[in-house]
């Protein structure tokens, strides 16, 4: 049988398009052929995240018209944002409802040093005229307290202002929290606050952030709104400051360290700084209820006079291993702690805050959002929304197999990737008739990554994953090439 040009095209990647299809349904780039060709590029970029954007596109058509189409105004970050937003919102409302939500926040910095033709950029690290061109995105991961990875409630992404120089010393203590940029934090409570009200009050939702977020104002707007509606999400934060309490007596963080186990517990270690390994800790908890008084300088400067009662826990490791620094972290809560379970759980959902940090490595390395090239910080932007989905998607992927590894992979992958994975991983053989279940699916992609699946290597991570999917696609191809062949 004789083949032309266009039977030599691969067939439409059905996984990836349906998955792109279903997460920007509500996506209105101002034309449908403009929101058809979105969701092509979508489907390009889950398919091939570690691409630019010619190799994801395929051709130089494809690329001119993804750049065509991003320089539409229709297609901005905050509407890329707010179409997976409301995907994300129908998978939770037909999801389990007894299952409590972690809004997990935090920032980071993407730099864009090698590309200092791009607009719009302020300084991200560095001092004076050699800090790096660059943008910060703060976002919000929404996980469940099973661990799986729902998406994104919201993600702000900005370009930090220069501080001026001269200013008057104490100049930021006589500012309201609005002006700073520190404000992101209140702003991603109030995201955690909105999920709550769009899911009806029917789950438990929490605001979890690292020590940066210890701000009086953020802990004040989650008390007194939970107290003027009768509820609301709740807020989970590592504690910076030994801040004093009401009463004048012990400082914050000498109260619960007074007081009796509450409870102990197990957790996975995540790899930290200086080569330090991934590992389990074992953790002492206390707790105890906490009034926390105003800081002078905001009672004086910004009028505020409402004292907080919150809950506070110290968490501290038992017998670290020899030369590495224990774990202690010092928690504060609107959740009441009323017995060791309270304590477990809470610590617990604290230690699941590294999901987004996978998703900060996952964006940075896995769709290496800092290597786009694109002048205009506004088309940037878009560029960065779209790569933050794929990221949040690749993430899922690895959480789903640890979650439910049974489930069959075929909403992941397309057939002719399901089909050939076996085949590779078995050195040849006849392709499978069902696709393989997401766990085993995973671990093969690892491996084509480089995972080793020691007992010791644990479960494969994103970086192995995405490495592995590149290798993945590429015997995809050749896998159709050769059934088309075969059928001729």
């Amino acid at each position: 049988m004789d083949l032309d040009s266009s039977d030599l095209n691969p067939p439409d990647p059905q996984a990836a398009l349906s998955w792109a299809g279903t997460e920007f349904a509500t996506l209105d780039c101002g034309d449908p052929r403009r929101s058809r060709r979105f969701v092509r590029v979508a489907s390009d970029f889950a398919r091939n995240p570690t691409a630019p954007v010619p190799a994801a596109c395929g051709d130089w058509s494809g690329t001119k018209a993804c750049y065509r189409l991003f320089d539409q105004p229709e297609v901005n970050c905050g509407a890329i944002l707010a179409a997976h937003r409301a995907a994300m919102l129908d998978r939770l409302r037909a999801g389990d409802e007894g299952t409590a939500l972690l809004v997990l926040q935090d920032t980071t910095a993407l730099n864009y040093d090698n590309h200092r033709s791009k607009e719009g950029l302020g300084p991200t690290a560095g001092h004076g005229k050699d800090r790096s061109p660059g943008l910060f995105v703060h976002g919000q991961l929404v996980v469940g307290t099973d661990g799986a990875v729902h998406g994104l409630a919201s993600a702000l992404v900005y370009a930090r202002q220069p501080r001026g120089a001269g200013e008057p010393a104490g100049k930021r203590n006589r500012q309201p929290l609005e002006e700073k940029e520190s404000h992101r934090w209140v702003g991603g409570w109030h995201e955690a606050q909105r999920l709550w009200e769009d899911l009806g009050g029917t789950r438990a939702v929490l605001s979890v952030a690292d020590r940066e977020a210890d701000i009086y104002e953020l802990l004040a707007a989650c008390q007194q709104t939970r107290a003027q509606r009768g509820g609301g999400a709740g807020l989970l934060v590592r504690s910076q400051h030994d801040r004093k309490l009401e009463d004048g007596g012990t400082p914050l963080w000498q109260t619960p360290a007074a007081l009796p186990v509450t409870a102990t517990l197990v957790v996975d270690l995540p790899r930290g700084k200086q080569g330090l390994k991934a590992r389990k800790a074992t953790l002492a908890v206390r707790a105890g209820r906490v009034r926390l008084a105003v800081p002078a300088h905001k009672k004086k400067h910004l009028g505020l006079s409402e004292s907080l009662e919150l809950w506070a826990l110290e968490v501290r490791e038992i017998d670290p291993p020899p030369g590495v620094e224990p774990v202690c972290w010092q928690l504060l809560t609107t959740e009441p702690v009323a017995d060791a379970g309270d304590a477990a759980r809470l610590v617990g959902w604290y230690a699941l805050r590294w999901r987004i940090e996978d998703f900060h490595r996952v964006l940075k390395t896995g769709c290496r959002v800092e290597s786009r090239q694109v002048r205009a910080a506004e088309k940037l932007k878009a560029f960065i929304a779209l790569d933050m989905v794929v990221a949040v998607h690749l993430l899922s992927l690895v959480w789903q197999a640890r979650i439910s590894p049974g489930l069959p992979v075929e909403g992941w992958l397309e057939r002719d990737e399901w089909e050939v994975l076996p085949v590779h991983a078995a050195g040849g053989g006849p392709p499978p008739e069902r696709p393989p279940a997401t766990g085993e699916a995973v671990r093969m992609i690892a491996r084509l990554g480089g995972f080793l699946g020691r007992k010791s290597d644990g479960e494969p991570g994103p970086e192995v994953l995405w490495r592995g999917l590149a290798k993945l696609r590429t015997l995809a191809q050749a896998w159709r090439v050769f059934k088309m062949k075969s059928c001729g």
